[in-house]
């Protein structure tokens, strides 16, 4: 009796860990969504801030750079600050792919991006890749640093290979 005992409590333990890591899994895959969607907006309109904000972590990091162009790094709050800035254009996120690599509080998520002004437009002014690195602070997943890179080529990065398991969709069709 005493080992059926220990051996239900093991067992609950277990998918005690096994939901909650599916749990931040979901959470992780829900603010990586959040984060292009509200970066997203019309002509005549700014960026969601305020669905930008708490995704970021107070010391966040942003940088990136166009081929044969400088590394252009700023803080996350400059960053947001950039995005507050209302656009004559509209400006479209759409992510065609996805691999994310969890470990405890640490995920990095490498996330293939078409950009462009209408999101009906069929081809994508820009494609770029950007690695993303979160923490989970106990609550929720912060965003510590994106990097990103624009293709060089066109179209050279719908074919970027993505780890077994990545998350793809066709071009102009967003995850």
């Amino acid at each position: 009796m005493k080992n059926s005992c220990i051996f239900l409590l093991a067992l609950m333990a277990l998918m005690t860990n096994a939901h909650a890591a599916e749990s931040q899994t979901q959470q992780l895959e829900t603010a990586v969504s959040g984060l292009w969607q509200a970066m997203s907006h019309a002509p005549g309109v700014a960026a969601d801030i305020a669905a930008l904000q708490p995704l970021f972590h107070p010391d966040a990091v942003v940088a990136g750079a166009r081929p044969g162009g400088a590394l252009n790094q700023q803080s996350g709050r400059a960053f947001l600050q950039s995005l507050q800035q209302v656009s004559a254009k509209g400006f479209y996120e759409c992510e065609i792919g996805r691999e994310v690599r969890l470990y405890g509080q640490f995920a990095t998520v490498l996330s293939l991006v078409e950009s462009r002004p209408d999101p009906t437009q069929k081809q994508a002014d820009v494609t770029g890749i950007n690695s993303l690195q979160w923490y989970h602070n106990g609550e929720k997943w912060q965003l510590l640093s994106l990097y990103y890179y624009l293709e060089q080529k066109p179209g050279e990065l719908k074919q970027w290979p993505l780890a077994p398991g990545a998350r793809r969709a066709s071009a102009g069709t967003c995850l």
